[in-house]
């Protein structure tokens, strides 16, 4: 008894034609999955910490961080929240300064973020080379201030 193409796959009488219509379909699918998987994704940044300010002084200094700099992000800080302890307006600056051994620190600049008094307060700074990084707050040299929020990302 010989078996015929149709009995090999049972009711379907499509035949080979079908299968193979199948196959590139499937074939098709995973081709557009593999496409959307490789599609480029908005960049996000290699790291960040959060934290707050409570009575510094003029020069008080953040945590360090170290960016390896494997991303395009620029470095940003956010405060939010900020207030003097004597009540009086103040003008709050954030230097972003790089350490280095046997050598003074560099600064990347001194952005002012005094608008965290009202609402939010940003300063940024590009992206930066890999290193280790910390901030430097500055305000006049009498008083103290705080931030309820201070957000660093890199």
């Amino acid at each position: 008894m010989s078996l015929s193409l149709s009995d090999r796959h049972g009711d379907d009488q499509r035949g080979v034609g079908f299968l193979s219509l199948r196959r590139s379909k499937g074939l098709i699918g995973l081709a557009v999955i593999g496409a959307i998987l490789a599609a480029p994704t908005p960049a996000l940044a290699e790291g960040s910490w959060s934290s707050s300010l409570s009575g510094t002084r003029s020069g008080f200094t953040s945590r360090t961080w170290i960016d390896n700099n494997n991303d395009g992000v620029i470095t940003k800080t956010v405060l939010s929240g900020c207030s003097r302890s004597d009540g009086a307006t103040f003008k709050l600056t954030v230097d972003l300064r790089r350490k280095r051994s046997l050598s003074p620190d560099v600064s990347y600049g001194v952005k002012t973020v005094s608008a965290c008094k009202g609402g939010t307060g940003t300063g940024t700074w590009g992206d930066q080379t890999s290193g280790t990084y910390f901030l430097q707050f500055w305000h006049y040299d009498f008083g103290t201030v705080s931030a309820s929020s201070v957000k660093t990302y890199y």
